[in-house]
Parts: C-alpha cells; structure tokens; sequence
C-alpha cells in the first residue's frame, strides 16, 4: 500500500502490522488503533448517535462517511456481489458481514450473561442494554411509552400518533401499521372464516366436513368448498 502523506504510513504499519490498540473503550472490552475510531465505535454502539441524515428517505447514519455509502447504494451503486446468492452491497465490509452471518453462519459475539450468540457486535450490545439491564432509553415525545430499541419508538409513533397503515393485503382492503400486524389480520380472518363455515355446516343439518375440507377453508380469503 501507499499513501500520500508520512503519518498515514506510521499509524498503518502501527496498528496493521504492529497491532497497536492503544485507545481503549471505556464501556466495553474492545480496543482500536486509531483514536478516530474509537470514538465512531462509542457514537454508534454505547450512544446511539446518528447525526448525518440522507435528504432523499430521511435515514439517519453515524458519520459522513456512512451516509456518502448509503446514497451510492440508493442510487443503484452496489458494486459488491455476492458469489452464494444475489444480493449487491454498497459496502465491501457489509458484503463480508453477510457472508459471515448468512452463509456461513458464524455467531462470533457471545453474550456473557446467557446462552445468545449473535452475528453482528450490535446486536450483542442492544442485547444486553435491553434484557439483561432493562434499559428502555427511546421515550416517545407524544406519550409516557419507553423502548430499548430505537426502530421500536419509529414504529409506535408512526402506528398508534400518525395512525399510519403502511401495509395493504393484497386479498382485501385492510391496512395494517406494521409487519407485525399481519399475522393478526390473517388469525382473525381464519377465524371467522371457520366460523361462518360451521353455520353452513349447521344449515345443511349437521353434516360433517372432513377435516382435508376445513383445512381448504382455513387457507386466508379463499372462497369456502361447499359439500353438496
């Protein structure tokens, strides 16, 4: 490698070659070669900081240098390819992050207080603030809600303060606020589903379905198999 001025030359061969960790994190156990990093490390996983913001989907990043690769990416600039699947990163270390967790299958951060393992350093980190400390420090501006993961509070506000129903089922006209809304839609549809199947079963006089016919039924928004 070369580089364009003396000092970058020394703080390479320092920390690459040398391995010279002198800045030490203060709130966990990991060490860096350049004080520079350190400090991107305590702003993105022990503070929680994003102060960059993208003016195009209003997703907000850690550093510049962050943001700069988020919009690259947004723009249709993923140059890095998986070789196992097809998925493109914008990032070659976010390339190697998924071929170590996905393929691989690698769970190299183990949590000391229980049995988890966990892929990635800041899952780990939000693992351990939220179960074992009971850290909740996301507090809604608009109630007395307190969460331990930030795209928790996004959801919340955008679900229960804007009343936002981003997700539309393609089978009928309900929205639903969030991923996790949908399952409770499809139950609830089941549900009424077999209902209204075991009064038309009452209707034709007691006459039992089989049960290969009520699991047809079950299937969400299909029309009921009638028994003649």
């Amino acid at each position: 490698m070369k580089f364009g001025r003396k000092i970058h030359l020394l703080s390479h061969q320092k920390t690459v070659h040398a391995g010279h960790k002198d800045y030490a994190c203060d709130k966990c156990n990991k060490k860096f070669g350049q004080k520079s990093n350190l400090l991107y490390h305590q702003m993105k996983i022990h503070e929680g900081r994003k102060d960059y913001t993208c003016d195009i989907c209003k997703k907000k990043f850690v550093s510049k240098s962050d943001l700069m690769i988020h919009q690259r990416t947004i723009e249709g600039h993923k140059r890095y390819a998986c070789d196992m699947c097809d998925k493109k990163f914008g990032h070659k270390s976010h390339l190697f992050t998924h071929q170590r967790t996905v393929h691989e299958g690698r769970k190299d951060y183990a949590c000391g207080k229980c049995e988890k393992k966990f892929g990635v350093q800041r899952n780990l980190i939000v693992h351990q603030r939220t179960v074992h400390e009971g850290r909740k420090d996301y507090a809604c501006g608009k109630c007395e809600k307190n969460f331990g993961v930030q795209r928790n509070l996004i959801v919340h506000q955008r679900t229960v303060h804007e009343c936002r129903k981003d997700y539309a089922c393609d089978k009928c006209e309900r929205n639903c606020g969030g991923d996790g809304a949908r399952p409770s839609n499809t139950a609830s549809l089941r549900k009424s589903e077999r209902e209204r199947e075991r009064e038309r079963d009452k209707e034709r006089g007691g006459r039992k379905i089989t049960r290969n016919t009520e699991k047809r039924i079950e299937a969400l928004h299909t029309e009921p198999l009638r028994v003649q």
